[in-house]
């Protein structure tokens, strides 16, 4: 591996720690009339807070979430302690895989958009010739029913034409057997992901029962009737389309510096070298991410904590405060694991609203609270994309600039 391009002495900061608050949003972007109708009105935080009776982030509002989103109902710290903002997405739509792509440097794959019945025959023959038993998951609809264990097909939790999931449970088969049928249909469709999941505490006629056609056309298992998504859930994301050579991760591995990727993000990022733990739960996240403190000394911690995504997912407004209260803990440690040589960031992907009467994700402003023992906390104006996290962070490090993004770090003043 190449040594770091730069000197300790010449650069602000050694670690950055990137912490994604998957679906965290803060208020429904302007646009959303036009182009998501179904998301206006959507306020993430501020729903979540009001649905339970008020939340307390003692660390969050410390940094100044509450502050960022005034009308949340959180404690509007009236000193905050970091430089604070909200970001734009930078992309179109609310998905964390294009989310993620645009956060560390690349333009949305331009990949193909369609239904899953536009690639089923094809889906079938492949797994077929692999193998495996394969039949309508329902009369007349596109889903497929395999090795009578599983369903492969749209995922109906994602925006239409972008993901395919496979769908089974654990108390019937190994993750691998449902991870290798994943494979076998990444290696056929032509969209961005596909998502193999599996869970415990249903059956394969549970899975069966819960296909459904919805009128966009998408065929496949409504997760959030089967339970999915509070079953010790166990995911991976198979995508296509990355652009890693433009993205901030693979510059600074390329360039010598140490790069780890916590939770879902080892999964919808590529980084050849990156230490990768593709973590589900939170507890576990946060775990893996104090242990990354204690041995990186320089270079970039990304985490993605993803239960707050999943609740949202499943409409409950009290989970989603529970793991929120989870990361605010951990935050609050992890920040005392830091030093003034180390920057933490605090950002979101898109919004999941679990009130706002669908199980999709929502397009909202997500906040930007960026934090050192010696910074000088102010607010600055609201960025355009979430590109303009991974152009900071290139330009801390002081190597090559991702494909987009504009870089603040002239905002960022220490003592």
């Amino acid at each position: 591996m190449p040594t770091p391009s730069t000197s300790p002495g010449s650069r602000p900061f050694d670690r950055v720690l990137l912490i994604v608050l998957d679906a965290l949003g803060v208020g429904a972007m302007p646009d959303v009339h036009l182009v998501r109708p179904n998301d206006v009105g959507s306020d993430t935080l501020g729903h979540v807070v009001r649905a339970v009776g008020g939340l307390s982030l003692p660390n969050l509002e410390r940094l100044g979430l509450g502050t960022v989103a005034p009308n949340a109902g959180l404690r509007v710290d009236p000193a905050p302690i970091s430089v604070h903002s909200v970001n734009g997405l930078g992309y179109k739509g609310a998905d964390t895989y294009l989310g993620h792509q645009v956060l560390m440097g690349s333009p949305v794959p331009d990949t193909p958009e369609e239904l899953f019945s536009a690639v089923r025959d094809d889906v079938a023959a492949a797994l077929r010739a692999a193998g495996h038993s394969v039949e309508p998951a329902s009369e007349g609809l596109p889903a497929l029913f395999v090795d009578s264990m599983m369903v492969v097909g749209d995922n109906l939790e994602s925006d239409p034409l972008q993901t395919y999931h496979c769908v089974g449970s654990l108390d019937d088969q190994p993750y691998e057997a449902i991870l290798a049928v994943g494979e076998i249909l990444r290696s056929v469709a032509r969209v961005r992901r596909v998502v193999a999941m599996g869970g415990y505490g249903f059956r394969a006629a549970d899975i069966r029962n819960c296909v459904e056609l919805r009128p966009t056309g998408q065929s496949g298992v409504n997760n959030v009737a089967l339970g999915l998504y509070t079953s010790n859930y166990v995911v991976r994301h198979l995508t296509r389309g990355n652009r890693p050579d433009v993205q901030v991760p693979t510059i600074l591995q390329k360039a010598g510096y140490t790069v780890e990727l916590i939770g879902k993000v080892a999964d919808v990022i590529t980084c050849e070298g990156a230490h990768k733990e593709p973590h589900v739960l939170t507890r576990p996240v946060i775990e893996a991410t104090y242990a990354s403190l204690g041995r990186v000394k320089c270079g970039l911690i990304a985490v993605n904590i993803q239960e707050t995504d999943l609740a949202g997912h499943d409409q409950s407004a009290r989970r989603y405060a529970d793991c929120l209260i989870m990361a605010d803990e951990g935050i609050g440690r992890m920040m005392g694991m830091l030093g003034p040589r180390d920057l933490l960031i605090i950002t979101g992907d898109h919004g999941n609203d679990p009130t706002i009467g669908h199980d999709k994700h929502t397009r909202e402003f997500t906040p930007l609270l960026v934090w050192s023992p010696t910074i000088r906390p102010k607010g600055i104006f609201m960025r355009g994309t979430l590109a303009d996290i991974a152009a900071t962070i290139a330009e801390i490090f002081a190597v090559d600039a991702p494909e987009i993004g504009s870089s603040f770090l002239d905002e960022i003043e220490t003592d």
